[in-house]
């Protein structure tokens, strides 16, 4: 997959056509309806919360939520929100506003360096691919801080290879600038992962001293050290061993050798969740395999011999391996993590595109076979899949699914994708295949946002928005709202409430009543029913199933045999 220039011979190739094309997707699939959704449960609305505390608290350097130091993760997107906050108010859309901004960027920022790397063409492949997929879509519409991540190690990479294939130092100091980002935004891992790949890279080509002898070193480091710095050291400083124990030992380093917050996962984790997110673009990369069988590419001889444009494949492969490997070895392990390995992905895939499209090879209609099945099966699948939601917590959401018509309406994009890619395979023409799984994912997202998510609101946010909004205007100075077994930020960030205790144990909730304080405590029956006990106080407000008992200070807590099997002593 050598890289060409290509000439421009239709609108496809057109820079400005294609450029505008891109802004107007990214304000659709990223800005449109943003604020359309209440905040998830529960990383966005902690994320959110420890922002709205900064401007609260006026403390910008160390992170609190629920009344405890947040050290998760570093601060770049907690003062990314908070001016937020302090420029258009508290709401959904100023919590979304950085990673919609970040996802623009990156695909816009991958666009332009495919385009003066590769060509037109493979540029628009890359970004479109890069766009139209649920996790760079997620991502870019929820508050986290996995696309910026990705975005700013993205930036490093592209603006280390620029200069790498110019011989120019700009890119290296561009390099270097967006590395000191994705420090602040993650963590070490977003200098650790770049290092990996270049290095590997560097050896694989047999120029590791050549090159790194002519990298501007000093100026770079000060420069991550000038973005990171002030920071790290002001929260240390405020917070000394504890802020360094939990960042870096607990968050970072047993993150990686341990499953932290019940997200484990097998060794294959993300050889199964990356294809399926990937799909179509990735169903095409295994044309490109029986490169892999000339031996000569396993050479530090063949590489070095490479012009830059060539070596590129070679970065890309490395880029997405090592980062597939590294989250593979990760104890600890959620779909979206791979997030930093998607660009490398997308370019690999629109390089194998671009070239089955110059020409195509006989086993192509094999292939597009494979995605009009996949397709066919989805819309079958989505036909049937309301047969399967039957959720006792939420009575409502199949009825409600039912009559929005999301059923059919799904499974007839699906099936006419399907049709659309075996016309495209009768007559082997790649671009309708393009075009019709674009218009596909356009059309999913839409309705996604506007059909699925007004249906799924009030079914699964609607109560926790209810409870806190009625908490909001209930707690008084010297109450203590607290949960027992419900960990909701939501009614934290919606009910602008500083601090709300969460118990896990009836002894928590025995200690807490008999202090002077008057009790607001958010639980279910079933919890109640769980731990034995047995409040005779009154409920002062229901939300679905959540209740609000109101009691008072110096009160005892019962206990009951509870009323269905299975209830734990407490």
């Amino acid at each position: 997959m050598p890289a060409v220039q290509y000439p421009q011979k239709s609108m496809l190739a057109a820079p400005v056509v294609p450029l505008v094309g891109l802004a107007l997707m990214c304000v659709v699939f990223y800005f449109w309806r943003l604020d359309a959704y209440t905040l998830f449960d529960r990383t966005e609305a902690e994320t959110a919360e420890v922002a709205r505390q900064m401007v609260e608290r006026g403390d910008w350097v160390t992170p609190v939520f629920n009344g405890i130091r947040y050290f998760d993760k570093p601060v770049l997107l907690y003062w990314l929100m908070a001016v937020g906050f302090s420029w258009f108010g508290v709401s959904e859309w100023t919590v979304r506003l950085p990673s919609a901004i970040f996802a623009t960027t990156l695909i816009i920022g991958t666009y332009y360096f495919v385009l003066h790397v590769v060509s037109p063409r493979v540029a628009l492949l890359t970004a479109t691919m890069l766009a139209a997929n649920p996790y760079v879509f997620g991502l870019g519409r929820t508050g986290v801080t996995d696309i910026g991540l990705g975005c700013l190690m993205t930036g490093a990479l592209f603006s280390w290879y620029w200069a790498y294939s110019r011989k120019q130092t700009t890119g290296y100091l561009l390099a270097f600038g967006f590395l000191g980002g994705a420090v602040l935004m993650k963590g070490p891992i977003g200098l650790l992962l770049p290092v990996l790949i270049v290095g590997s890279f560097l050896l694989a080509t047999g120029q590791l001293r050549a090159v790194a002898g002519k990298m501007p070193w000093g100026r770079g480091l000060l420069l991550i050290l000038a973005i990171n710095l002030p920071w790290y050291v002001a929260v240390t400083q405020a917070n000394g061993w504890q802020f360094l124990e939990t960042f870096f030992i607990h968050h970072n380093f047993n993150r990686f050798t341990s499953v932290i917050d019940l997200q484990p996962g097998p060794w294959y984790y993300y050889l199964l969740y990356t294809p399926a997110g990937f799909f179509p673009w990735i169903a095409l990369l295994p044309l490109a395999f029986s490169k892999l069988t000339n031996r000569r590419w396993l050479t530090r001889e063949y590489w070095r011999t490479k012009a830059p444009a060539e070596q590129l494949v070679l970065f890309l492969g490395l880029w997405f391996v090592i980062v597939l490997a590294f989250l593979s070895a990760a104890s600890t392990k959620l779909p979206h993590y791979i997030m930093p390995a998607l660009p490398a992905l997308a370019l690999l895939c629109a390089l194998v595109w671009d070239a089955q499209i110059q020409a195509p090879a006989r086993s192509l209609r094999i292939y597009l076979g494979f995605v009009s099945g996949v397709l066919l099966l989805l819309a079958v699948g989505f036909a049937v899949a309301l047969q399967f939601v039957n959720d006792p917590a939420l009575p409502n959401l199949r009825s409600s699914i039912e009559a929005a018509g999301l059923p059919w309406l799904l499974s007839g994009l699906f099936f006419a994708a399907a049709l659309a890619v075996g016309v495209a395979l009768v007559f082997r023409q790649l671009e309708w295949v393009w075009a019709a799984s674009l218009g596909t994912y356009g059309l999913l997202f839409v309705i996604l946002t506007n059909g699925l998510m007004p249906v799924l609101e009030p079914q699964i946010h609607g109560h926790l928005l209810d409870m806190a909004a009625y908490l909001r205007r209930e707690v008084r100075p010297g109450d203590l709202p607290a949960t027992l077994g419900v960990y909701a930020p939501s009614l934290n960030f919606y009910g602008a409430i500083d601090r709300i205790p969460v118990f896990e144990k009836s002894p928590q909730v025995r200690y807490q009543m008999a202090q002077s304080q008057r009790l607001l405590l958010v639980t279910t029956e079933d919890r109640l029913q769980a731990h034995w006990m047995d409040l005779r106080y009154p409920v002062i407000h229901t939300a679905g199933i959540y209740k609000l008992y109101d009691i008072p200070p110096r009160s005892k807590l019962l206990y009951a045999k509870p009323s269905v099997p299975g209830g734990n002593t407490p």
